[in-house]
């Protein structure tokens, strides 16, 4: 028998965090049942470069003959803060959406994510209605450790630290994500909050993720893995969704270091 074939959309914009949404383009052609994957952005430029900040070199798989028929492109028009035409039209059909919009790193070291990178809440607006219109219902959408309601989820020193991050140089990338968030619980959508730990430009990728149980002090998970693998859990969410409703922490082995 057949397979059935899936569909999802995929959002990427600026900064670590958005990064993992240009992974998870590579992380769903990993997929053969993915035949149609829906990539939305205000940067297509960002597949030509050559590593996507993250271990080893990468191809824009649009020119890829390979994968290109499975690909569809939309460009985001001028910016997130602007309502979108049209939007929910690239939404009908899929079967689930994966939204990377939004970052952590503070805004007086990079310029470009405080002026262009804050749109984890405007963006994340106009897709959870869109969504609606389309009548999808899963996503699947990345957030950080070190926010509102995150307390011990991560029992590790570095959660700590970029608590700290965000009460002092990284405030406006805290309250853009935490009202991002605030319109997924206020929503009607099956949503599933993923908090990477860090996810280091040089970390080799291993086909692996390790989910932390909120709390565990003896079994922490690693504190260091490769966007690709971030990727590689939230499109098995977006396909085969075990977590509703709730917030999961994703990091390297336990036992590993950061």
């Amino acid at each position: 028998m057949t397979p059935a074939k899936r569909s999802l959309v995929i959002l990427y914009g600026i900064g670590g965090l958005s990064d993992v949404g240009r992974h998870a383009i590579l992380a769903a052609l990993e997929k053969p049942e993915v035949s149609k994957i829906t990539v939305i952005t205000e940067y297509p430029e960002k597949l030509d470069e050559k590593n996507w900040e993250s271990h080893g070199e990468k191809t824009n798989p649009f020119n890829n003959p390979e994968f290109s028929p499975r690909l569809g492109m939309v460009k985001v028009e001028d910016s997130w803060k602007k309502p979108q035409t049209n939007l929910a039209s690239h939404f009908t059909g899929a079967d689930a959406v994966i939204s990377c919009l939004g970052h952590r790193q503070p805004g007086m070291k990079y310029k470009e994510l405080l002026k262009k990178g804050l749109v984890a809440y405007d963006g994340n607006k106009q897709v959870i209605e869109a969504m609606q219109e389309a009548k999808v219902d899963r996503a699947v959408v990345i957030t950080s450790i070190g926010l509102k309601g995150d307390d011990g989820a991560w029992p590790h020193w570095a959660a700590k630290f970029m608590k700290y991050m965000f009460k002092t140089v990284a405030r406006k990338a805290r309250k853009d994500l935490e009202a991002m968030e605030e319109l997924y619980l206020e929503s009607p959508l099956d949503y599933l909050f993923v908090r990477p730990v860090g996810i280091s430009e040089e970390h080799e990728p291993v086909g692996k993720y390790f989910i932390q149980e909120p709390g565990n002090k003896e079994k922490v998970v690693g504190g260091d893995m490769a966007k690709i693998d971030v990727a590689r859990f939230m499109v098995d969410q977006a396909l085969n969704p075990t977590f509703h409703k709730t917030t999961k922490t994703v990091g390297a082995e336990p036992g590993t270091g950061i």
